[in-house]
C-alpha cells in the first residue's frame, strides 16, 4: 500500500515536472491572444498542472497520518532483525562525507539546476531571432539574455514555495524538512542571481537604445510605469537575501521573519505589475494554494483538540523551560524527531519550532517540550518566555497557539549495526522518544537487539543534567535500557553557588562523579563528596561507563590518642562490585565492603585506579527506594491504537483541506471569467486609449483574481481556526465525547509529579564525568574497536550530532578527520 501511495505521488510530481519542461512551447509560443479572460488555456493548465499537484498533496496529507505509522513500525522492527540477515542504510538515504547532504538531496538539487539552465537557454535561443531582427545583433543579443533570465526567475517562483511546506509530496518520497530548507535558501540565491542578470541586461539594452531615463521612471508616456515595480521587486529580493545571511538570521530572527514576509509580498506584487500577464498565475498559484493549506489546516486541527492553556516551568539554574500541552482526546501520533511550532500571545506572532520530547504511546493526550533559554540577544524569544514562566521551577499556566505536528522523518538509519549519538544540552530531547521506542520494540519482540547504541552527552552543569525530567535517570537504571544502551555523561562546568544552596540542591546532591585518575588530597574533600562515594560503593549505580573506572578506594584516617601517644592508624577498605546482565536475565551482584568510622578526625581520600580503562564501572541492579521504572509499561505505537487515531484525524484533515482549496479556487475562476473592461474596450484592443489606462486594465486582469483567491482563503482559514477553538471550549465544558474525553490534570497532583520527574530521588543518581567531552578520543576508541572501518563498506554505522551549530560542526569535523566510514546526521535547529 505504501509503495502504491508513493508511486501515485511520484507520477503526480513527474506530470508537474513534464509540464514545466514543455510549458514554454504551449503558453508562450502558441499562446492564445484572448488569454486575459477565462479560456481553454485555463482548462488545460488546470488539468495538466494544478490537478496533479492537488491530488498529490491530498495523498500526502492522507499518507502523513498512515504512512508515518507504517514506515516507523517497519523501520523500528529493523533493530530486532536477526543478525544473520544483512542490512544496510539505503544509498538513497546516505550522506556524502564532504557536504553532509543525502543522495536524494543531490538528485533533487540536480533536477532543479537542470530545469533552470534549460529554461534560460531555451527561452534565450528561441527569442533571439525576433529581437535581432527588431533591434540588431548587439541589442538583440542583450535583450534575449534579459528575457531568458526573466523566464528563469518565473520558473523558480513556481518551485520556491514547495520547498518550505511542512507537508509536501517531497516528504512522501523520503525528504525531510531540514533537508529541503537548504535547497530553498539556495534557490532564493538563484532567483537573486537571475533577477540581477535580468536587471543588468535590460538596463544595458535600454541604455543602448537611449531609453533608460524615460523607461525607468514614473511616467505615463512609456513603459516606465511598469518597469518601476520591477525595480521595487529587485530591491525586495536583495533585502531578503541580505537579511537571510546567517549572521543576521540567527541574531535577529524575528526581524528576519518580518522582513522576509514583507519582501516576499513586494517581490510578487512587483513581478506581476512589471509584467501584468495572467499567465504568471499559472506558475505562482499552485505554490500559493499549497502554502496556504500548509499554514492554516494544521492550526485548525490542533486548535480543535489542544487546550489553549499550557503549563510551563522555568528551571533558572539550568536555564531550561519545560512546557506541557494537553488535549481532551488522543493527539495526532508523533514519532521520534517530529516537532511542533509554538506561538505565545504577547510575545509576537512568530511560531517557533521545538522537537517533541515525549513518547506518544506513553501519553497520547499530552506533548512535552524542553526549551533552552538563549539570552545573548535582546530579541531572545525564550528569554521573554522564561519571564512568563517564573523562576521557581513551578508549573505556571499560560496561553499558547500550536501548529503541527510535523516531521515525516525517514528512519532508515535504524538498519545500521552501530548507532552513535553525540548530543549537547537540549538536543537530548530529539532522541528521547527514539530511545524509548527502541526499548519498547525490544520488549515486544522475541529477537534481541542487533544494534549497538551509544549515547554520549554533555551538559553545562549538573542542574541541566536533571532539567529533562527522569529520562537520564531511567535510561541509566531501568534494566530495559541498561541491557543494551551504553551511556556516557559529561558535565563541563560547575554549578552556580546559588544552585548548591537553593531550590535544586536536592537534585544535584546525589550525583555520582566518575573519579578521575588524579589524586585528590584536600582537607574538606570527604566532607563534600563522602556521601557520593558511599553511594557509589554501595552498588546503587547501574550505569555502564567506559572509562575511567573505580575499583579500589583507600580511606586513610589519622587518629591521635592523647593517652597512649600511638602513631597514626591507617584503615583501608577495598570494594569490588560486578553485575552480569544479558537479555533480561537476572543480574548478579557481589560486593565485599569493609567500612570504618571515626569521629572528630581529619581524613584524606586517595583514589586508586587499578583496572584497565576499557573495563566498565562496577554495576548493580539494586533499585532506588523512590523509583521503580519496571512498573511503567513501554507500549508500542501499535499497542496504543495509533492507526485508529490517525484515521479519524486524517478524515478531518482531508475535509478541511478540500474545502479551503475548492472555495477560493471557485472565486479565482469566477473572476477570471469576468470581462472588466467590456467587449468593446478590452485591454488588447484599447490602443486608442492612453498607456496608463492600458496598464491599469492589465493590472486589474492580472492582480484581482489571484489576490481575491488569497483574501478568501485567509478569511476562511481564520474562521476555521475560530470555529475550532469554539468547538474545543464547548467540548471541554460539555464533555460530549465520554469515551475519549479526559479531565485536565489537577494542579497539585501535577506539581508533585514534576518534583519527582525533576530528579528528587532518595538514593543515588546519574553517574557523570566532570570536564569537556573529548570527541577525538571517543571516536578514536570506536575506530580502535573496529567500528566504521572502510573495508566494511558504507551503511553500517550511523553517527548523530545534536546540539548548537558550533557543536555539530565540531563533531562533523572530527568525524572527517578520523577518516571514519560512517553515515553522518546533523540534528540542529539553528535558524
Amino acid at each position: 500500500m505504501i509503495a502504491l501511495h508513493r508511486l501515485v505521488i511520484g507520477v503526480c510530481l513527474a506530470v508537474f515536472s513534464g509540464w514545466m519542461f514543455a510549458d514554454y512551447f504551449i503558453l508562450w509560443q502558441d499562446k492564445i491572444k484572448t488569454h486575459f479572460v477565462f479560456n481553454q488555456m485555463d482548462l488545460y493548465w488546470s488539468v495538466v498542472c494544478l490537478l496533479p499537484i492537488l491530488l498529490g498533496h491530498f495523498l500526502t496529507i492522507w499518507g502523513n497520518y498512515f504512512r508515518a505509522t507504517a514506515q516507523f513500525q517497519h523501520s523500528i522492527s529493523k533493530v530486532t532483525t536477526p543478525a544473520h540477515k544483512k542490512q544496510r542504510i539505503s544509498v538513497w538515504e546516505r550522506h556524502d562525507p564532504y557536504f553532509g547532504y543525502t543522495v536524494k538531496f543531490w538528485c533533487l538539487a540536480t533536477l532543479i539546476a537542470i530545469m533552470n539552465i534549460y529554461w534560460f537557454i531555451l527561452t534565450t535561443i528561441l527569442s533571439r531571432p525576433d529581437y535581432v531582427e527588431s533591434y540588431g545583433i548587439a541589442q538583440g543579443n542583450v535583450r534575449a539574455i534579459a528575457y531568458g533570465s526573466s523566464q528563469a526567475v518565473l520558473l523558480d517562483t513556481s518551485i520556491i514555495l514547495f520547498l518550505v511546506l511542512r507537508r509536501s509530496m517531497l516528504h512522501a518520497l523520503g525528504f525531510t524538512y531540514p533537508e529541503i530548507v537548504p535547497l530553498h535558501r539556495w534557490l532564493g540565491v538563484t532567483m537573486l542571481v537571475w533577477s540581477t542578470i535580468h536587471a543588468a541586461f535590460y538596463s544595458a539594452w535600454l541604455t543602448m537604445a537611449g531609453r533608460f531615463k524615460s523607461d525607468i521612471a514614473f511616467t505615463d508616456k512609456s513603459r516606465g510605469t511598469r518597469n518601476m515595480p520591477g525595480v521595487f521587486a529587485w530591491f525586495g529580493i536583495v533585502i531578503m537575501a541580505f537579511m537571510a545571511l546567517p549572521q543576521f538570521r540567527r541574531r535577529v530572527y524575528p526581524v528576519f521573519i518580518y522582513v522576509h514576509r514583507a519582501g516576499t509580498f513586494v517581490f510578487f506584487v512587483g513581478l506581476i505589475m512589471h509584467y501584468p500577464s495572467v499567465m504568471l498565475w499559472y506558475y505562482m498559484l499552485p505554490g500559493f494554494v499549497l502554502f496556504l493549506v500548509d499554514r492554516f489546516v494544521p492550526k485548525i486541527i490542533q486548535t480543535r483538540s489542544i487546550h489553549p492553556n499550557v503549563t510551563c516551568a522555568f528551571n533558572a539554574d539550568a536555564e531550561i523551560i519545560r512546557m506541557r500541552l494537553t488535549s481532551h482526546e488522543p493527539m495526532k501520533p508523533y514519532y521520534p524527531g517530529d516537532y511542533i511550532t509554538v506561538q505565545i500571545p504577547g510575545l509576537g506572532r512568530i511560531y517557533h519550532p521545538f522537537t517533541i520530547a515525549s513518547y506518544w504511546p506513553e501519553d497520547p493526550h499530552s506533548i512535552t517540550l524542553f526549551m533552552r533559554v538563549v539570552g545573548e540577544s535582546k530579541w531572545s524569544w525564550t528569554k521573554d518566555l522564561a519571564k512568563l514562566c517564573g523562576n521557581e521551577d513551578k508549573r505556571i499556566t499560560i496561553q499558547a497557539n500550536v501548529d503541527g505536528v510535523f516531521g515525516d522523518r525517514r528512519h532508515d538509519y535504524l538498519k545500521s549495526e552501530t548507532m552513535i549519538i553525540f548530543v549537547a544540552g537540549a538536543a537530548i530531547t530529539t532522541f528521547m522518544s527514539l530511545i524509548k521506542a527502541i526499548a519498547a520494540q525490544i520488549a515486544a519482540s522475541d529477537e534481541p537487539l542487533r544494534m549497538q547504541l551509544h549515547l554520549i552527552c554533555t551538559f553545562r552543569t549538573r542542574s541541566e543534567l536533571h532539567a529533562y525530567g527522569s529520562f537520564l535517570h531511567q535510561i541509566t537504571r531501568d534494566p530495559r535500557f541498561t541491557s543494551w544502551l551504553h551511556v556516557e555523561v559529561f558535565v563541563s562546568r560547575p554549578d552556580k553557588p546559588a544552585t548548591l544552596m537553593g531550590a535544586h540542591a536536592h537534585v544535584v546532591k546525589n550525583d555520582i562523579q566518575v573519579p578521575s585518575q588524579v589524586k585528590v588530597a584536600k582537607k574538606n574533600f570527604l566532607k563534600r563528596t563522602g556521601t557520593k562515594l558511599k553511594r557509589a560503593l554501595s552498588g546503587r549505580t547501574i550505569v555502564e561507563v567506559p572509562a575511567p573506572t573505580l575499583t579500589s578506594v583507600v580511606i586513610q584516617s589519622q587518629e591521635k590518642s592523647a593517652a597512649a601517644g600511638v602513631d597514626n592508624l591507617q584503615r583501608s577498605s577495598s570494594v569490588k562490585s560486578t553485575v552480569e546482565t544479558l537479555h533480561g536475565e537476572d543480574s548478579k551482584n557481589t560486593s565485599n565492603t569493609t567500612s570504618n568510622s571515626s569521629s572528630n578526625n581529619s581524613s584524606n581520600i586517595e583514589i586508586i585506579n587499578e583496572m584497565d580503562e576499557d573495563e566498565p564501572l562496577p554495576l548493580s541492579n539494586k533499585p532506588t527506594k523512590s523509583r521503580t521504572y519496571i512498573e511503567n509499561a513501554l507500549p508500542t505505537f501499535q499497542a496504543s491504537s495509533a492507526h485508529t487515531v490517525s484515521k479519524r484525524l486524517a478524515f478531518l484533515d482531508l475535509v478541511t483541506s478540500a474545502f479551503l482549496v475548492t472555495v477560493p479556487l471557485a472565486f479565482y475562476y469566477g473572476f477570471r471569467a469576468v470581462q472588466w473592461d467590456g467587449k468593446t474596450h478590452w485591454c488588447p484592443t484599447a490602443k486608442s486609449k492612453d498607456r496608463w489606462t492600458i496598464f491599469v486594465c492589465q493590472w486589474v486582469y492580472a492582480l484581482v483574481p489571484g489576490f481575491l483567491h488569497f483574501f478568501v482563503f485567509f478569511i476562511l482559514g481564520s474562521i476555521g481556526i475560530a470555529l475550532a477553538r469554539r468547538f474545543h471550549l464547548r467540548h471541554q465544558k460539555g464533555g460530549h465525547d465520554v469515551e475519549t474525553a479526559i479531565p485536565y490534570p489537577d494542579f497539585n497532583a501535577e506539581d508533585e509529579k514534576l518534583s519527582v520527574e525533576d530528579g528528587n530521588w532518595d538514593e543515588g543518581d546519574v553517574v557523570y564525568s566532570r570536564g569537556r567531552m573529548d570527541v577525538r578520543k571517543s571516536i578514536q576508541g570506536f575506530v580502535n574497536a573496529g567500528v566504521g572501518k572502510k573495508e566494511n563498506g558504507q551503511g553500517l554505522v550511523a553517527v548523530f550530532a545534536g546540539g548548537p551549530e558550533g557543536f555539530v560542526a565540531m563533531i562533523e569535523k572530527q568525524t572527517k578527520t578520523a577518516n571514519w566510514s560512517v553515515d553522518f546526521h546533523r540534528e540542529t535547529w539553528a535558524p
